[in-house]
């Protein structure tokens, strides 16, 4: 580690109590989503880098949920870091021994509603950059984003920001909860709804009609028994098995009348190497085999959102570089697999080398008493900053071994 690696990690170790206040204030600022108003963890974003002079833009598809674009250094390469502001709902307040929206410290723990997802990682990188602003020039780019709309999809955060050419990156670190564990692999993710068709009757004679309801309770057992079973067959080493869940279902309209419709939605989890297309075949080939048996059953499927799996190999530039700087703050080198879904799908699925990595348990994610290890948000600021500060200063480092090895070789007077 160098003298300048040193001083990175000193002056976000001094910054503690200003990171803390700042990662309370924004667990404060209530992004519950829905309804997904990120303005006031945005605006608390945008001070801290207006304090810092660190240029950034406001972009957004809706004006309640903004993202934030910011850049230190020019030219390429570009690494981003990447984390949201949107968290999931607080639920029922009861379930909670302190206010979801307080950030009380209590201990060594920050409490509170995103307080690990991911308000955490956000502050972090935030911290990383202030940190890296002394190391300038930098040899290419750093940028953060801090977006909207994560815990629903990202299609007002990462995704308009990829879709709109907004975001062209080389390298990504996402910003989310992995116990500051290098994850380089997670799983994709298929929503699909599934609506089955009746006709109405009176309640007194359902003979007479068509029940929905019925056809969707026969839909779902089929899906479970030939798609669930066998996706318990299909494994990864670092991420869980490939799953199917039956989320959220819906039909008729009263008690006494049989139900002309139905539907029903289903979370669909791939692995990597597991091809999006071919998952949403399976479950569709099951529907046309019901069909062909019973003519009475119709049914639609409609794709609500998909992302690919992301798998980054363990050679690449940017893990290596990681694992030698987690060696050195004494984290675990080894990769792991990321349980949930996270942005790094719309970076991976265009061939950038994407790992993720945070502070904060997935455990604690979207559970009352929601918290995160106030040191281990200081460790991942000091991780993401010494690992952009290596990806964007190794050319002048080249040059420097370079030149000091042609002077070695150069003859000298007399020889």
């Amino acid at each position: 580690m160098t003298d300048t690696d040193q001083a990175i990690l000193d002056t976000i170790e001094r910054r503690r109590a200003s990171l803390v206040g700042l990662l309370a204030s924004a667990v404060r600022a209530d992004s519950s989503n829905p309804p997904g108003d990120t303005r006031k963890v945005a605006e608390l974003i945008a001070a801290r880098l207006r304090e810092r002079s660190i240029d950034f833009q406001f972009l957004a598809d809706e004006p309640r949920k903004p993202n934030i674009l910011a850049r230190i250094g020019t030219g390429a390469p570009e690494v981003l870091f990447t984390s949201h502001m949107d968290t999931v709902p607080a639920g029922d307040r009861r379930a909670w021994r302190r206010d979801p929206f307080s950030g009380e410290v209590v201990g060594t723990r920050l409490y509170g509603r995103g307080s690990a997802d991911a308000k955490a990682s956000l502050v972090a990188m935030v911290g990383a950059i202030e940190a890296l602003i002394p190391v300038l020039p930098l040899h290419g780019t750093l940028s953060l984003t801090a977006v909207s709309d994560e815990e629903v999809g990202g299609v007002k955060g990462t995704e308009f920001l990829v879709d709109r050419g907004l975001l062209r990156p080389d390298h990504v670190v996402v910003g989310e909860i992995t116990g500051n564990h290098l994850a380089v692999a997670e799983k994709g993710v298929v929503w699909i709804r599934i609506t089955t068709h009746g006709r109405a009757a009176h309640g007194s004679t359902p003979w007479e009609g068509s029940n929905a309801i019925s056809h969707m309770v026969r839909v779902l057992s089929a899906i479970e028994q030939q798609v669930g079973v066998q996706l318990k067959t299909r494994s990864h080493p670092l991420v869980p098995p490939a799953s199917l869940s039956i989320g959220t279902i819906r039909g008729g309209i009263a008690t006494n009348v049989v139900a002309d419709w139905c539907e029903a939605t289903i979370d669909r989890r791939t692995l990597p190497g597991e091809n999006l297309p071919e998952a949403i075949a399976e479950i569709e080939r099951v529907l046309a085999q019901l069909e062909k048996e019973d003519r009475t059953l119709q049914t639609d499927v409609e794709v609500l959102q998909s992302g690919p799996a992301l798998e980054t190999s363990q050679e690449t530039h940017i893990v290596r570089l990681a694992q030698e700087i987690a060696r050195e703050l004494h984290l675990s080198p080894d990769v792991v697999g990321y349980p949930q879904a996270s942005d790094g799908r719309f970076f991976a699925e265009r061939g950038v080398p994407t790992i993720i990595v945070g502070p904060g348990s997935p455990e604690v994610a979207h559970t009352p008493d929601e918290f995160v290890e106030i040191d281990d948000v200081l460790t991942a600021a000091q991780f993401y900053a010494l690992l952009a500060k290596r990806m964007l200063t190794e050319r002048e480092d080249a040059i420097t071994r370079q030149h000091g090895n042609a002077k070695q070789s150069t003859p000298g007077p007399g020889s």
